[in-house]
Protein backbone atom coordinates (compact mmCIF):
# COMPACT_ATOMS: atom_id res chain seq x y z
CA UNK A 1 0.00 0.00 0.00
CA UNK A 2 1.54 3.35 -1.31
CA UNK A 3 0.83 6.47 0.98
CA UNK A 4 -1.06 9.41 -0.80
CA UNK A 5 1.19 12.07 0.35
CA UNK A 6 3.84 12.50 -1.54
CA UNK A 7 7.07 10.87 0.10
CA UNK A 8 6.19 10.05 3.26
CA UNK A 9 6.17 5.67 4.18
CA UNK A 10 4.02 3.13 3.74
CA UNK A 11 1.71 1.79 6.35
CA UNK A 12 0.56 -1.74 5.68
CA UNK A 13 -2.38 -1.83 8.37
CA UNK A 14 -3.42 -0.90 12.23
CA UNK A 15 -1.73 -3.26 14.19
CA UNK A 16 -3.90 -2.43 17.17
CA UNK A 17 -5.92 -0.34 18.89
CA UNK A 18 -5.56 0.77 22.74
CA UNK A 19 -8.40 1.33 24.77
CA UNK A 20 -8.08 2.78 28.11
CA UNK A 21 -9.61 1.09 31.46
CA UNK A 22 -10.07 1.81 35.17
CA UNK A 23 -10.04 -2.18 35.90
CA UNK A 24 -8.24 -4.73 33.55
CA UNK A 25 -10.63 -7.53 34.97
CA UNK A 26 -14.46 -5.62 34.58
CA UNK A 27 -12.99 -4.48 31.33
CA UNK A 28 -11.82 -8.11 29.70
CA UNK A 29 -14.67 -9.90 31.30
CA UNK A 30 -16.98 -7.18 29.34
CA UNK A 31 -14.76 -7.37 25.24
CA UNK A 32 -14.89 -11.37 25.96
CA UNK A 33 -18.06 -12.32 27.47
CA UNK A 34 -20.65 -9.24 25.35
CA UNK A 35 -18.47 -8.81 22.46
CA UNK A 36 -16.51 -10.90 20.35
CA UNK A 37 -13.62 -10.98 21.83
CA UNK A 38 -10.71 -13.51 22.81
CA UNK A 39 -8.12 -12.56 25.10
CA UNK A 40 -4.37 -12.86 23.93
CA UNK A 41 -3.25 -14.15 27.66
CA UNK A 42 0.41 -14.73 25.86
CA UNK A 43 0.80 -11.14 25.19
CA UNK A 44 -0.26 -9.68 28.27
CA UNK A 45 2.26 -6.50 29.22
CA UNK A 46 3.55 -6.83 33.19
CA UNK A 47 5.67 -4.30 34.58
CA UNK A 48 9.64 -5.56 34.62
CA UNK A 49 9.94 -5.15 38.22
CA UNK A 50 7.06 -5.78 40.01
CA UNK A 51 5.32 -8.01 37.36
CA UNK A 52 2.03 -6.14 38.13
CA UNK A 53 -0.27 -6.68 35.09
CA UNK A 54 -1.05 -2.97 33.37
CA UNK A 55 -2.33 -4.10 29.74
CA UNK A 56 -4.12 -7.19 27.38
CA UNK A 57 -4.10 -7.97 24.33
CA UNK A 58 -7.88 -9.16 23.02
CA UNK A 59 -8.78 -10.01 19.43
CA UNK A 60 -11.54 -9.48 17.51
CA UNK A 61 -12.81 -12.86 16.17
CA UNK A 62 -14.42 -11.57 13.06
CA UNK A 63 -11.85 -9.53 11.92
CA UNK A 64 -8.52 -10.81 13.87
CA UNK A 65 -8.20 -6.63 15.28
CA UNK A 66 -6.41 -6.60 18.05
CA UNK A 67 -6.89 -4.11 20.65
CA UNK A 68 -5.22 -3.19 24.14
CA UNK A 69 -6.89 -2.98 27.18
CA UNK A 70 -4.32 -0.40 28.76
CA UNK A 71 -5.40 0.05 32.70
CA UNK A 72 -4.89 3.95 32.76
CA UNK A 73 -8.32 5.19 35.28
CA UNK A 74 -7.65 8.83 34.57
CA UNK A 75 -7.78 8.34 30.47
CA UNK A 76 -10.54 5.81 30.85
CA UNK A 77 -12.73 8.51 33.43
CA UNK A 78 -11.89 11.04 30.62
CA UNK A 79 -13.35 9.24 28.13
CA UNK A 80 -16.78 8.76 29.71
CA UNK A 81 -19.51 8.50 27.15
CA UNK A 82 -17.05 8.61 23.99
CA UNK A 83 -17.62 6.47 21.36
CA UNK A 84 -13.98 5.70 20.13
CA UNK A 85 -15.08 2.56 17.82
CA UNK A 86 -17.75 2.48 15.73
CA UNK A 87 -18.40 -1.34 14.61
CA UNK A 88 -20.00 -2.58 11.25
CA UNK A 89 -22.75 -4.56 10.64
CA UNK A 90 -24.72 -5.60 7.55
CA UNK A 91 -28.81 -4.73 8.56
CA UNK A 92 -30.87 -2.63 10.66
CA UNK A 93 -31.66 -5.99 11.62
CA UNK A 94 -28.70 -6.79 12.78
CA UNK A 95 -28.64 -3.80 15.16
CA UNK A 96 -31.93 -5.34 17.32
CA UNK A 97 -30.45 -8.81 17.24
CA UNK A 98 -27.55 -6.88 18.90
CA UNK A 99 -29.82 -4.58 21.47
CA UNK A 100 -31.86 -8.21 21.93
CA UNK A 101 -28.07 -9.78 23.12
CA UNK A 102 -26.81 -6.05 24.78
CA UNK A 103 -30.34 -6.32 27.25
CA UNK A 104 -30.30 -10.17 27.67
CA UNK A 105 -26.79 -9.63 29.19
CA UNK A 106 -27.53 -6.68 31.63
CA UNK A 107 -25.89 -3.66 29.24
CA UNK A 108 -27.61 0.05 29.21
CA UNK A 109 -27.83 0.46 25.71
CA UNK A 110 -29.68 2.71 23.35
CA UNK A 111 -32.61 2.10 20.96
CA UNK A 112 -31.97 1.82 17.31
CA UNK A 113 -31.32 5.43 16.61
CA UNK A 114 -31.77 6.80 13.26
CA UNK A 115 -28.34 8.31 11.62
CA UNK A 116 -28.12 10.91 8.63
CA UNK A 117 -27.47 7.92 6.57
CA UNK A 118 -28.23 4.62 8.11
CA UNK A 119 -28.98 3.53 11.72
CA UNK A 120 -26.65 2.68 14.52
CA UNK A 121 -26.96 1.01 18.70
CA UNK A 122 -24.99 2.31 21.30
CA UNK A 123 -24.28 0.41 24.29
CA UNK A 124 -22.24 1.63 27.86
CA UNK A 125 -18.79 -0.53 28.58
CA UNK A 126 -18.01 -0.52 32.41
CA UNK A 127 -15.91 2.36 32.44
CA UNK A 128 -18.91 4.34 30.69
CA UNK A 129 -17.33 4.40 27.71
CA UNK A 130 -19.43 4.06 24.46
CA UNK A 131 -19.61 0.91 22.16
CA UNK A 132 -21.14 1.52 18.88
CA UNK A 133 -22.24 -0.37 15.96
CA UNK A 134 -22.90 1.48 12.75
CA UNK A 135 -25.40 -0.82 9.76
CA UNK A 136 -24.31 -1.15 5.78
CA UNK A 137 -27.94 -0.70 4.89
CA UNK A 138 -29.30 3.18 4.56
CA UNK A 139 -31.48 5.43 4.16
CA UNK A 140 -32.01 8.35 1.96
CA UNK A 141 -29.66 11.35 3.39
CA UNK A 142 -32.11 13.08 6.37
CA UNK A 143 -30.97 15.77 8.86
CA UNK A 144 -33.84 14.54 11.09
CA UNK A 145 -32.11 12.10 13.02
CA UNK A 146 -32.97 10.60 16.29
CA UNK A 147 -31.76 13.19 19.12
CA UNK A 148 -30.95 11.42 22.49
CA UNK A 149 -29.77 13.07 25.01
CA UNK A 150 -27.30 9.91 26.89
CA UNK A 151 -26.36 8.35 23.43
CA UNK A 152 -26.58 11.13 20.77
CA UNK A 153 -24.11 13.88 21.09
CA UNK A 154 -23.71 16.76 19.05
Amino acid sequence: MTSTAPGTPPTLSIHHLKIPTGSLSTKLEFYTTILPFTHLAHFDHRHADSGDLFAVIIQHAPTALLIELRLNPAQAAAQRGWDSITWGVETRQDLETWREWLVSKGVECSTVLKGFRGWSLVAEDPDGAFVKWYCKESHEWDVHVDVDEKWVQF
